[in-house]
């Protein structure tokens, strides 16, 4: 029986990996058809890089293990097994890509371990998805960082990665919109926000979006493979509902959806409401300012008006006082 990766963890002594315990389990029944082919793998954050050792075990064919981290002191890292190679930069430059393109110009298995920021999640998907084999995987992990102001989210943020990730299931669902959208036409916000773009083809390429907790499973596919396809009738015997072997090989019909007010929108609602409450809170700015004003022009105002009657009055006391 082939070892899990939860053995190799719990038996490891070489450099530290740092792991969620629900993340090892996924991982080994993810990449378990991966496990003896001549794999590439692109790890970006490596931290103490632990983990190249461990995937270096746990793909004993891997062409190529190439690990990516931001943090200069990596460049300290040295392994015994020559397919493990570290690249010291920011994964998310064209200096640092080139030098992992280097490497390998594909990969089979892609895992974002990096900043956990949004707007940096974002923009190493739409830098190394594109690379990524047709029939491989790109692993986005710790997610729950979506969840946090600190790290460019929260619940309900319309620009957190875990909101981008959820919009994707909405592009493989694109032949059912019933509307003249090309798929890219739901993530210009995010593509204006963080400053990165994906092509509509690239997009197509998407076969599968999985959550579990903190952690997303995109598997990428030929096109052709992502299509809802024809319909398959099996069997002969219509007892109930009659009509449904003459549909054998049929297409899906999907209404049009040109008067649906959900989906002719210019922008999602979330995206929507989140200018509105910056416009909201830019006039509420506006009205403090004035408020304050008009209290000082009143205040202003009132020493002005009253000033006669005190000069008086203070000059009655003083001829009484003589």
């Amino acid at each position: 029986m082939a070892e899990e990766l939860q053995e190799m963890y719990a038996e490891h002594t070489g450099k530290v990996s740092d792991k969620w315990s629900l993340y090892l389990g996924k991982y080994n029944s993810v990449f378990n058809s991966y496990k003896d082919k001549p794999i590439r793998l692109l790890e970006i954050g490596i931290q103490n890089g632990g983990s190249l050792e461990v995937w270096s075990r746990f793909f004993p064919n891997a062409r190529k293990i190439v690990g990516c981290d931001i943090n200069q002191e990596c460049a300290l890292l040295e392994y015994d097994d020559p397919r493990i190679v570290v690249i010291v930069g920011d994964a998310n430059t064209k200096e640092t890509q080139t030098d992992v393109l280097e490497q390998s110009p594909v990969f089979d298995l892609i895992i974002d371990d990096g900043s956990h920021r949004s707007g940096d999640i974002l923009r190493s998907f739409s830098r190394y998805f594109p690379i990524l084999e047709d029939g491989g995987i790109f692993v986005v992990e710790d997610l729950h960082c979506s969840y946090w102001q600190e790290y460019e989210g929260g619940l309900f943020y319309p620009f957190s990665s875990i909101t981008f990730f959820k919009r994707i299931v909405d592009i493989l669902n694109h032949e059912h919109w019933g509307a003249n959208k090309i798929n890219t036409a739901i993530l210009s916000g995010f593509f204006r926000k963080y400053q990165f773009e994906i092509s509509d083809e690239i997009l197509q390429h998407i076969h599968s979006v999985e959550f579990i907790n903190s952690m997303c499973i995109i598997k990428k596919r030929v096109p052709d493979l992502n299509k809802l396809g024809a319909r398959f009738i099996a069997g002969t015997i219509e007892t109930v509902v009659s009509g449904m072997t003459g549909l054998h090989s049929s297409q899906a019909l999907t209404p049009t959806q040109i008067n649906n007010v959900w989906t002719v929108r210019d922008i999602p609602p979330d995206e929507e409401l989140a200018d509105r409450l910056a416009d909201l809170a830019v006039r509420d700015k506006q009205i403090d300012t004035l408020n304050k004003a008009i209290t000082e022009l009143q205040s202003s105002l009132s020493w002005r008006i009253t000033r006669p009657f005190r000069i008086a009055a203070n000059r009655i006391r003083s001829m009484k006082s003589r």
